[in-house]
Formats: structure tokens, C-alpha cells, sequence
């Protein structure tokens, strides 16, 4: 049952990770409520709420990358890491089917799409994705951050989506921008967000550990 529930709150996670978070985006472009400031409001408490709601039933990655991320520093198994990914897919996918059904009108599903040229978008993404796990990795391993790690990350992802989401989506997260890809069809930047997040992730770990190994 143990072994089941952290498979599920990668899923739930996700679920409402996109569910709250593209919904807001969506409810944004169909009625004007929420601004960019407030989907970063929206995104950001999601995330801190999920952490602080889950974290003792699982990992709560809610995000391909941080999971890849984490099997990268050799903190995770194969089976986990790929059954982790699968779950965290699911999640985004059946959020937006449940957001198509709500409003199938909206052609994008709050879908991530670069606002120029190809190479900023991915730039962005890399960098925001980077600074994201540090804040995970720095918050979640050092005893005087542990408390505040919920409320650190959720903060994180609060202003990368607010400052950034106007140029790139700011999605950070493959699942985020899986999900209102596939159900919309809208697919051809796709790679960006997938690619760039798990690249920026992984280079959060090998930097962080380099600097810790020069430390010594």
C-alpha cells in the first residue's frame, strides 16, 4: 500500500499542479480574472499546498525533470524513476482532458509556447529549470531550510511563472506542458519543454555537487 501511494501522489500531484495551474491560465483568456501575477499566485501555492499536503505519503516531484534530476545524483532507481515519469505524464494528461471538458472552446489548454524565436524559450526554460532545483536540492537537504523547503519551492515557481510566463509559459515541468500539448494537439514546441527542464535540472545537480566537492 506504501509502495502504491507515492506512485499516487505523483499522480494527484500532477493532476492538481495542472489542473489549478493551466486552469488559471485558461480562466485568465476566457473571463480576464487572473493576470500573470495571479497565475503565478496559483502555481505557486498549488505547488506549496501539494508539498505540504503529500510530503508524507511520497516524494511529491510532481515534475519529470526533478525526478530525472534526482536519478541523475543517483537518489533514485530506474523502476521508480520511470514509474515516478509515467504517473507524473498521467496526471497532466488527465488534468487537461478534465480542463478540455470544462471549457472546450480554448484551443491552447494553457499550453507553453515561446513568445519569439525558439532559442530564448529554450534559454529561459534551462535557467529557470536550474534555479528551480537548487532551490529543491539546497531546501530539502540542509537541516535549517527543511521546514520552509514547502514554502521555498512553491515561492520559486510563484516568481519564475510571474516574471517569466509572459515570454516562454514558464513550465519548467515536461508534465505541465505534456498534458495541454496532447489534448489540444498543439505539439510543435514541445521538445523545448521537455528537453530544457531536464538538462537544466540535471546541471542544478552536477554544479551543486562541484561546488560542494570544491568546499571540502
Amino acid at each position: 500500500m506504501k509502495l502504491l501511494s507515492k506512485y499516487f501522489v505523483e499522480f494527484f500531484g500532477t493532476f492538481l499542479l495542472v489542473f489549478f495551474g493551466t486552469g488559471s491560465i485558461i480562466v485568465g483568456e476566457e473571463i480576464g480574472f487572473f493576470d500573470t501575477f495571479s497565475i503565478g499566485v496559483v502555481f505557486g501555492l498549488t505547488v506549496w499546498l501539494v508539498i505540504i499536503a503529500l510530503q508524507k505519503y511520497g516524494d511529491v516531484h510532481i515534475n519529470p525533470a526533478v525526478t530525472i534530476g534526482f536519478f541523475s545524483n543517483k537518489e533514485m532507481f530506474l523502476k521508480d524513476t520511470i514509474i515516478y515519469i509515467l504517473f507524473q505524464i498521467f496526471g497532466g494528461v488527465m488534468a487537461s482532458y478534465v480542463l478540455f471538458v470544462i471549457f472546450p472552446s480554448n484551443l491552447k489548454l494553457g499550453n507553453t509556447l515561446p513568445r519569439d524565436i525558439w532559442q530564448e524559450a529554450f534559454v529561459y526554460e534551462f535557467f529557470l529549470s536550474f534555479l528551480l532545483m537548487l532551490v529543491i536540492l539546497i531546501s530539502t537537504t540542509r537541516k535549517t531550510l527543511q521546514k520552509f523547503a514547502p514554502f521555498l519551492i512553491g515561492f520559486t515557481v510563484f516568481l519564475e511563472a510571474w516574471l517569466a510566463g509572459p515570454l516562454t509559459g514558464a513550465s519548467m515541468n515536461p508534465a505541465r506542458t505534456l498534458g495541454p500539448s496532447i489534448v489540444s494537439g498543439n505539439v510543435s514546441f514541445l521538445w523545448i519543454y521537455i528537453l530544457a527542464p531536464i538538462l537544466g535540472m540535471i546541471m542544478a545537480n552536477l554544479a551543486l555537487k562541484i561546488n560542494i566537492k570544491a568546499l571540502l
